[in-house]
């Protein structure tokens, strides 16, 4: 239940009663950071007199450079040394890949406890990441919408309060006494296994470092690939559910797994993810629990891993034995579902095992008398000339897989006039359907608007224009460079039509101004990304101008109210107030609670006088 870097900033704004963008926008940002500046100057420029910030999100609770700003800067501010073990720094080595949400996450069980208790009410970094889908302790799913408004919220935003929603102000926790929230939420086994390995490696946090904790984590995989499946690296990779590849860069410490992939190995071996990390070699007992979880996964169809010199044995036990066996059966016997690995420790002895099973007759089942033939001949024949009489024949190759032939030789053998006959009208008809994709291609290249070769491929039949492309390159140039030249007209038209956008009031969203020509975002950003830029800023200046009025409007709003209560004899508190406010303006909270005080202020009405 470690505390997020998050949270922390949280509470610290609350502390000093402050929102969070005064706080980092008026406070940290301005701080000297060797490591680099919180905001951006494009953002303070863009809100010229106020903080700056807008919102955050759980990346700063993580190992990156980002986040090594934020804990600086707090450090500084705050005196405390401590703090970087409310992020993942400690593990910068070993875990490099994001793993955060990207919106707020919350237990209420956890927030309602606290609060009843009267305990310090914060956000675990545990509900930061995305694996931990919910609470160890009481069992239930993590919340990501809020039970009031129901919208997803920024992890750290401009009025975040711990414990609240920074939309509508509700509070976030609820009591675990009520049964349908628990049958609603409650929480797989496999959820609350993911969230107690997270939970563990978050409370080892100022036992690792950023030095050891890669050097740990290769050395006990190392150890688990000798012991447990004596170095069958092929094994562990197939008894984990992951390439060999990507298992073998794991063990040349070229790249560490990802968190998914990191529980894929501790669940297959049944250690524990923090072990990984902190021991510098697995126990005895862990081995012998990892042998016991790999031999309850049972044979995975693994292929072996033998020497050279066991191969060469079994071989030459092979060749001795009265009874010749194929080299097939040799195979099967050691494992192996192909002769290949037989091939690479003797081919001299392969070649004479396979001889010697020829010449014993056992071989070419099909030869013998007697034998059940896949095909006899007149139905062979017949089929074949069903083909040639067909509009669109069937070539023999295919003939002969679906009869159930490994070639078609013995098919050309025994009816050659036929299978020739077949393949020259195969040829006629492709080189007809060369001609009609030479005369289509030709007219596409005067038609308006001028298609696209992936079109054309459609058109004729064609899976991808790479075959278009490998028979008549010269029309493909042509068609492509008319169509990147209609592209770049368009472009230049959409661009006037999309700058006529700049004098409309209220300022239209750069969607808005795409779905209106009838284009994505995408193409804007690859023909005209400057009107682009200038369409989002136009927008978010009049979004400012327009929240300014509001909270005008609101100011006036208040005050007026507050003049009635006064005149009825009632004090002008926040939630009588607020009663009275129209639905559209009670999301700002924070100018709501301004604007009472400053309506109590002119009105002349202190706190004391309710």
């Amino acid at each position: 239940m470690t505390e997020s870097l998050t949270s922390y900033i949280i509470r610290l704004a609350e502390a000093h009663s402050v929102t969070v963008g005064n706080l980092v926008g008026r406070l940290l940002s301005r701080i000297p950071n060797p490591r680099g500046t919180l905001l951006t100057q494009a953002a303070l420029e863009f809100r010229t007199g106020g903080h700056g910030f807008h919102a955050c999100g759980y990346r700063i609770n993580g190992n990156s450079d980002w986040s090594a700003k934020w804990v600086n800067v707090l450090e500084i501010a705050t005196g405390r040394p401590d703090l970087r073990y409310l992020t993942l720094a400690s593990l910068t080595s070993a875990l490099r890949q994001q793993v955060f949400r990207r919106f707020r996450a919350w237990c209420p069980a956890c927030l309602e406890h606290w609060r009843v208790i009267g305990q310090v009410i914060y956000e675990s970094l545990a509900w930061a990441i995305e694996l931990s889908s919910c609470c160890p302790l009481h069992r239930l799913q993590l919340r990501t919408q809020c039970h009031h408004c129901r919208f997803q919220l920024s992890p750290m935003g401009v009025y975040h309060r711990i414990g609240h929603c920074s939309r509508c102000g509700g509070w976030l926790g609820q009591s675990i006494g009520n049964a349908k929230v628990v049958e609603e939420f409650g929480a797989s086994p496999q959820q609350l296994w993911a969230s107690e390995q997270i939970g563990e490696i978050l409370a080892m946090l100022r036992c690792f470092t950023p030095e050891n904790s890669c050097e740990h984590f290769h050395a006990n995989l190392t150890a688990y690939l000798e012991e447990v499946v004596g170095g069958n690296v092929a094994a562990l990779a197939e008894y984990i559910r992951c390439p060999r590849s990507i298992l073998q860069n794991w063990l040349d410490r070229e790249t560490m797994p990802s968190i998914d992939s990191l529980f894929r190995i501790v669940q297959a071996l049944n250690v524990s993810a923090a072990d990984l990390f902190y021991r510098g070699s697995p126990t005895t007992t862990d081995i012998a629990t990892a042998k016991q979880a790999i031999a309850a996964l049972g044979n995975r169809n693994v292929i072996p891993s033998r020497p050279a010199s066991d191969i060469r044995k079994a071989l030459r036990r092979a060749i001795k034995m009265n009874l010749p066996m194929s080299l097939s059966d040799v195979a099967r016997s050691l494992g192996y579902s192909t002769t290949e690995r037989l091939y690479l420790a003797d081919r001299k002895l392969c070649h004479a095992i396979a001889a010697r099973y020829r010449k014993s007759g056992r071989s070419h089942w099909w030869r013998k008398p007697g034998a059940t033939r896949i095909c006899e001949g007149p139905r062979l024949k017949q089929t074949l000339e069903e083909s040639l009489k067909s509009k669109d024949p069937v070539s023999v190759h295919h003939i002969a897989a679906l009869l159930g032939y490994s070639n078609d030789g013995y098919i050309q053998q025994k009816f050659p006039e036929l299978c020739a006959a077949i393949g020259r009208k195969i040829a006629e008809r492709k080189q007809a359907s060369l001609e009609a994709m030479h005369e289509a291609l030709e007219k596409a290249i005067e038609e308006d608007p001028a298609p696209t070769l992936i079109e054309l491929a459609r058109r004729l039949g064609c899976t991808t224009s790479t075959t278009l492309r490998s028979y008549h390159p010269e029309l493909c140039d042509r068609i492509l460079a008319r169509y990147r030249t209609q592209l770049e007209e368009r472009g230049s038209s959409l661009r006037k039509a999309a700058e006529l956008s700049f004098d409309e009031t209220p300022a239209p969203t750069v969607c808005t101004v795409c779905e209106r020509l009838g284009i994505t975002a995408w193409f804007m950003n690859q023909y005209f990304p400057d009107v682009g830029r200038l369409i989002a800023k136009r927008h978010l200046r009049w979004k400012a101008a327009d929240t300014a009025r509001r909270r005008g409007q609101l100011v006036e709003i208040v005050l007026e109210i507050a003049k009635e209560l006064h005149s009825e004899g009632l004090y002008p508190s926040v939630p009588r107030i607020t009663d009275r406010v129209p639905p559209g303006y009670r999301c700002e909270w924070a100018t709501l609670n301004a604007a009472v005080r400053q309506a109590q202020i002119t009105l002349g009405i202190s706190i004391g006088n309710r």
